[in-house]
């Protein structure tokens, strides 16, 4: 594999902008091209002693297919990773990773969003995972971490918090998304996921008393889109938060399906919490308990 670092943990770094976009290590997607590893190598950006910022702009960070792409930050130091889709330029997406797996571990500053809600995604992958780690917040409901659309499962497959646990989750599928595990039942993780068609949930998301939120043919703004999109919860995922409030776990698509071959929870496990089943519209109907 490559590593990629500044003289200091603390200084910034930039892959995929202009060459002068931070002070600090700038690396753009020409220069980029010219860093190769073989199909089963590694791009790393960081270590865990890095400080400075790291932030991707429209980059292709592996040119070389299948090679996996990690960003790495010292979880307790104050840096963030930084996804900037150019929105104001040409638009495009911030890290795109070709057939990669993407690996982001950041520091308190979290990982997040440049632009508001928009239509160029932050991550983009062919690849099997996009895992995400810190302890700070990942996206914002008007700055969500937006993926690319992928209808496959074995892929693009969202994992989040299997070392460190974020205090808020907020994503966006621009098409069809699909989450594997999201772990925050140490640090109370409020979980927002919207998107465009699908949502599929592959994993078990738990959270401790932070809200759940899963929405499918929904717009980042929580609006319908165009009345197609399933939130499915796949065989053996479940859903748990122990949050007290009757709306502990909210659930809202187009239409709902959950697999009743592998031991599918929807758990909302404390005392006075409650599930919300919804349609993507008000308008929608529902029916419980037929076929």
């Amino acid at each position: 594999g490559v590593v990629l670092g500044g003289s200091t943990a603390s200084r910034a770094m930039s892959l995929g902008g202009t060459n002068s976009a931070v002070t600090g290590v700038n690396l753009t997607d020409a220069e980029l091209t010219k860093i190769t590893t073989t199909a089963t190598g590694r791009i790393t950006v960081g270590d865990t002693s890095q400080t400075g910022n790291i932030t991707f702009t429209t980059a292709t960070p592996a040119t070389t297919g299948g090679a996996a792409i990690y960003a790495v930050q010292s979880t307790a130091g104050g840096g963030g990773i930084v996804l900037d889709d150019d929105a104001a330029g040409t638009g495009a997406t911030a890290l795109a990773g070709g057939s990669s797996v993407v690996n982001l571990t950041a520091g308190t500053a979290g990982i997040t969003a440049t632009n508001a809600n928009n239509a160029f995604a932050e991550i983009a992958t062919t690849g099997a995972t996009v895992t995400l780690n810190t302890t700070g917040t990942i996206g914002t409901n008007a700055n969500r971490i937006q993926f690319a659309d992928n209808t496959s499962t074995a892929q693009q497959r969202v994992v989040i918090g299997s070392t460190n646990q974020a205090s808020n989750v907020s994503l966006d599928g621009l098409g069809t998304l699909t989450l594997g595990n999201i772990t925050g039942s140490t640090a109370n993780t409020v979980v927002d996921v919207t998107a465009r068609a699908g949502l599929n949930v592959d994993g078990t998301i738990t959270t401790g008393t932070g809200t759940i939120v899963l929405g499918a043919d929904l717009k980042a703004d929580g609006t319908a889109d165009n009345g197609t999109g399933l939130l499915n919860l796949l065989a053996g995922s479940s859903v748990t938060s122990a949050n007290t409030t009757t709306s502990a776990i909210t659930l809202r698509g187009a239409d709902i399906d959950v697999d009743t071959s592998g031991g599918v929870i929807v758990n909302a496990s404390a005392a006075g919490g409650g599930v919300v089943l919804g349609g993507s519209t008000a308008s929608r109907a529902m029916s419980l308990g037929g076929t």
